[in-house]
C-alpha cells in the first residue's frame, strides 16, 4: 500500500523536482563511499608503517656473523612463544627505556608502540660485559680441545660430537651458565656448585648446571669438563687459544639483524612534545650511549681497545699506576697524576702532562685543554685514530719522562683490550 502511494505522489511529481532528489541522493552515496574509502586507507597505511605482524616459528634458523672463527646459527627455537611479533621497519627508531632495558618504544612518525625484548644467546652475548666474555671464550676454547663443534639456538649454544650434545651454553640476566652430561648425583658430596636441570626438558642430556661467575668457578667447569672427556674416552690436543669475545652491538642493530625479537606490549602514552623530541632523535643518540669509562671501553671496537692496551702497557713501563674514575682512567706517580684515558664517541684519548706551547709547530697534533679544570693537570690531548698517533704518543711520554728523571722497564706487554671488572 505504502509503495503505491509513493509511486502515485512520485507519479505526480515534476522533473525539476525529480533532477534535485536523484542530485542529492547521489551526494550523500558519494560522502558515504568517500568515508569508506579513508577508513580503508587509514587502516592500511597504520598497518604499514607501524608494524608487520606475523606468527612467530618455533624454528627459524638464520645465521650470524662469525665470532672470531666460528660461525654461529642464530635462531633454533624460542623460549618466549609470542602470538605476535614486531618487525622494526627501516623508517622506524628504536628507544630503550633505560640501560639492560627489556623494553623500548618503536616509533614512525606519530605512531607509538611499546615493544618488549625477546634477545636470542648470541644478542645476550653480544651485549653481555667483558668479564662475561672473558668466561665463554676460555671454556669454548677448552671444548675445542676435545673437538667438540658448535650450534647455535635461540636460547643455547650447543657442544657436540657426533650426533650426541655434551653441554650448553645459556645466559640468564647477567650471568653465564654450562650444562654438561654429567649426573648430579655422582657429584653430591664434592666441591662442585651446581643444580640438577635434568627435570627441563631442553636439559635433560646436559642436566649439571654451573653457574660461571668467577675464575673459580672456570677451573672448576675445566676440571668437570675434563671428567666429561675421560668417559667418553677423548683426547686432549694442543689447540692455541682464540679469541671468542664478540664485539658489542647495540639494541637496533641486533633487532634489525635478527638477533632480538620484539612483540607488542601496548600502545606507548606519551605527550606531544617527547613524541616530536624522540622521532626527531639520531639512532645513535637513542642508544643510550654510557657516560662511564669503562663501559665505553668494554663497548668500544676491536682497534681502540688494542691502542688503549699498547699505550697504557707503555704508560706502566715508566712505573706509573692506573686509577679509575666515571669518566677517565688516571695514571699516577707518587700521588700526581701524568696522564688521564678519556672516550668520547668512537674517539679514544690521552691527555698528558706536558706543556701544549712547547710543541706548537711539530708533527704533533694535539690540543689545549688547559681550560677545563679536570684536565688542568694533563692539558695536552692527542687522539689516538691510528697506529701513527700511537707511536706518537710513545714519543710524547718518552719526552715526559725524560724531564721527570723517569728510567723505562722492558715490562712483558699485557692485553689490556678487555674489561675484567666492571665498576659501579
Amino acid at each position: 500500500m505504502t509503495v503505491l502511494t509513493v509511486g502515485l505522489i512520485s507519479a505526480e511529481w515534476g522533473s525539476a523536482v525529480k533532477t534535485v532528489l536523484i542530485a542529492a541522493v547521489a551526494f550523500v552515496l558519494a560522502a558515504v563511499l568517500t568515508m569508506l574509502v579513508f577508513e580503508i586507507v587509514g587502516r592500511y597505511r597504520k598497518e604499514s608503517i607501524e608494524i608487520e605482524v606475523r606468527n612467530v616459528p618455533s624454528d627459524d634458523f638464520v645465521r650470524s656473523k662469525p665470532i672470531a672463527e666460528k660461525e654461529v646459527p642464530a635462531v633454533e627455537e624460542s623460549e618466549k612463544q609470542k602470538e605476535e611479533e614486531v618487525k622494526l621497519e627501516e623508517a622506524a627508531v628504536l628507544v630503550d627505556d633505560g640501560v639492560d632495558a627489556e623494553s623500548g618504544t618503536v616509533i614512525v612518525g606519530e605512531t607509538r608502540l611499546k615493544v618488549g625484548y625477546n634477545r636470542s644467546f648470541t644478542a645476550k652475548l653480544i651485549q653481555s660485559d667483558d668479564t662475561l666474555k672473558s668466561r665463554y671464550s676460555e671454556l669454548y676454547n677448552e671444548f675445542l680441545r676435545y673437538e667438540l663443534k658448535s650450534r647455535m639456538s635461540w636460547s643455547n649454544e650447543s657442544l657436540y660430537r657426533g650426533r650426541k650434545t655434551y653441554a650448553k651454553f645459556a645466559i640468564r640476566g647477567k650471568t653465564l651458565s654450562l650444562y654438561l652430561a654429567l649426573r648430579p648425583s655422582e657429584f653430591a658430596e664434592t666441591k662442585y656448585g651446581f643444580k640438577d636441570a635434568g627435570n627441563v626438558a631442553k636439559y635433560k642430556d646436559v642436566p649439571m648446571r654451573l653457574k660461571i661467575k668467577s675464575a673459580r668457578g672456570v677451573r672448576w667447569a675445566k676440571e668437570l669438563i675434563a671428567v666429561v672427556a675421560e668417559k667418553a674416552k677423548w683426547k686432549k690436543k694442543d689447540v692455541p687459544e682464540a679469541n671468542y669475545r664478540p664485539e658489542y652491538q647495540n639494541t637496533t642493530t641486533l633487532v634489525r639483524e635478527g638477533y632480538i625479537k620484539l612483540y607488542y606490549i601496548s600502545d606507548a602514552e606519551v605527550g606531544k612534545e617527547a613524541l616530536n623530541e624522540a622521532a626527531a632523535a639520531d639512532l645513535k643518540q637513542i642508544d643510550r650511549t654510557p657516560r662511564d669509562f669503562t663501559t665505553k671501553l668494554m663497548r668500544a671496537s676491536l682497534e681502540l681497545k688494542t691502542r688503549y692496551s699498547a699505550v697504557k702497557n707503555e704508560l706502566l713501563r715508566y712505573g706509573m699506576k692506573s686509577r679509575m674514575s666515571i669518566a677517565n682512567e688516571s695514571l699516577y706517580r707518587d700521588r700526581t697524576t701524568y696522564a688521564k684515558f678519556a672516550i668520547r664517541g668512537k674517539t679514544l684519548f690521552l691527555h698528558i702532562a706536558l706543556n701544549p706551547e712547547e710543541f706548537i709547530g711539530t708533527k704533533y697534533n694535539f690540543r689545549n685543554m688547559g681550560d677545563v679544570g679536570k684536565y688542568g693537570a694533563v692539558p695536552m690531548r692527542v687522539k689516538l685514530k691510528s697506529d701513527r698517533s700511537v707511536r706518537w704518543v710513545k714519543e710524547l711520554i718518552a719526552t715526559m719522562a725524560e724531564k721527570k728523571g723517569w728510567q723505562r722497564e722492558e715490562l712483558e706487554e699485557r692485553d689490556f683490550r678487555y674489561v675484567e671488572e666492571k665498576r659501579k
